[in-house]
């Protein structure tokens, strides 16, 4: 904590040029952690927005990086340490130590917490978790690791066994989203966004697709089940947790790696 006393945290979210609500979660987590304090600087900043990634953006010797990102994929492997101008998971640039950090989605908490959250809707909505179908909607791309993080979160729900199926839906790659009614077979159904920000996709692709105008609903009627859509994320404070110890993780990959 006194090394993160001295240091800058940037926090990397995709943002939108289109819709406001895409750089809101990361603002919200970004400002929930300055309050704490715990880091000489927090900056938010978006790959498709203003301000965009930089370390111009910080002024501290050591800046830990933290892709507000769903899972790994193209922005997280490539994109944004190509922008930064990051050679690994630690970089010397002028003299500064920038420290580059897992994506909020590959934290291992992901899946109970989109557990809990699917099990406390089935409370309220008198439902037994055994009788519901959880299908785990990631972003997905034509190529690369996209898909990976959604199945291991899928993976893991899927051990739990307090589902009756658990299925993993892409918005951008096979199996689509719009083919869940073919991915589960269970009468009632929870479809749980992998998604990070609440722009285009969980406003406006992602509800349509569940007989929704609104990106948290149900339950509605629907090919023959009854469905309820969670929303993302990036609305839960919990995911700040989440951030500080992907630092910490980085912070101890840091530790070993340094010369005596």
């Amino acid at each position: 904590m006194d090394r993160w006393s001295k240091a800058a945290l940037l926090l990397v979210g995709h943002g939108s040029s289109l819709r406001p609500e895409g750089r809101a979660a990361t603002v919200r987590l970004a400002e929930a952690i300055r309050r704490r304090g715990i880091f000489a600087e927090v900056q938010e900043c978006f790959c498709k927005e203003p301000p965009y990634p930089s370390l111009d953006l910080a002024s501290a010797r050591l800046i830990y990086v933290v892709p507000n990102f769903a899972g790994v994929g193209n922005y997280t492997n490539r994109l944004i340490p190509q922008r930064l101008g990051l050679t690994g998971r630690v970089t010397i640039r002028a003299g500064r130590r920038v420290v580059y950090c897992d994506p909020v989605g590959s934290h291992p908490g992901v899946a109970t917490l989109l557990q809990r959250r699917a099990e406390e809707l089935c409370r309220t909505a008198g439902a037994s978790t055994t009788a519901t179908a959880l299908l785990v909607i990631g972003h997905g791309a034509r190529s690369g690791d996209a898909g990976r993080t959604p199945e291991a979160v899928a993976a893991a729900l899927r051990a739990s066994g307090r589902f009756a199926e658990v299925a993993t839906a892409f918005i951008e790659q096979e199996p689509r989203v719009a083919q869940w009614p073919r991915l589960v077979r269970a009468t009632q159904v929870i479809a749980a966004p992998l998604l990070i920000s609440e722009g285009m996709h969980a406003n406006e692709d992602l509800p349509p697709l569940f007989g929704l105008s609104t990106p948290i609903g149900g339950p509605i009627a629907l090919s023959g089940r009854t469905v309820w859509l969670m929303g993302g994320l990036g609305r839960d404070p919990e995911v700040v947790e989440m951030i500080l110890d992907l630092v910490r993780a980085a912070d101890s990959t840091m530790l070993e790696t340094e010369p005596p």
